[in-house]
């Protein structure tokens, strides 16, 4: 009984700890942001279908295609640095594609670093700004 409760409090202990990252702080970034308006030379484009989620130094772009019923979604992984309001991401081609993915969308390529400026970062809302006349603003999902 008692070899029970070690290994009880054991396995406890270490599901707790397992989720911390950076002794529990994880900042604002970590999460999933949706992309609600994409601005290119003042002009706004809305969007709901398309996220950026950030989990320690890990980026995952995601395309949801939505189609009634089914939503049918493809992933893109890569890796990201963040510095200070300077924010560097690179998507990786996955071995699996047979065929070459399209990041136009996203206005991304494919093994290509990238560097944005963070706007604004709160709980909340992100907006990432590249160069003068591109403007991403999301909203955590």
């Amino acid at each position: 009984m008692m070899i029970r409760r070690i290994l009880i409090g054991l396995f406890l202990g270490i599901v707790v700890t397992s989720c911390t990252h950076n002794d529990g702080y994880i900042g604002p970034l970590f999460g999933k942001w949706q992309l609600i308006e994409m601005w290119e030379n003042g002009t706004m484009t809305p969007h709901d279908s398309l996220y950026y989620n950030f989990q320690s130094s890990v980026i995952k772009l995601q395309l949801v295609h939505r189609g009634g019923i089914e939503n049918t979604t493809e992933n893109y992984f890569g890796s990201y640095v963040r510095e200070n309001d300077i924010l560097k991401f690179k998507i990786m081609e996955p071995s699996w594609f047979e065929f070459k993915p399209d990041l136009s969308v996203f206005k991304l390529e494919m093994d290509k670093e990238y560097t944005f400026y963070i706007e604004k970062l709160t709980s909340s809302k992100m907006i990432l700004t590249r160069g003068e006349d591109e403007r991403f603003v999301f909203r955590k999902f």
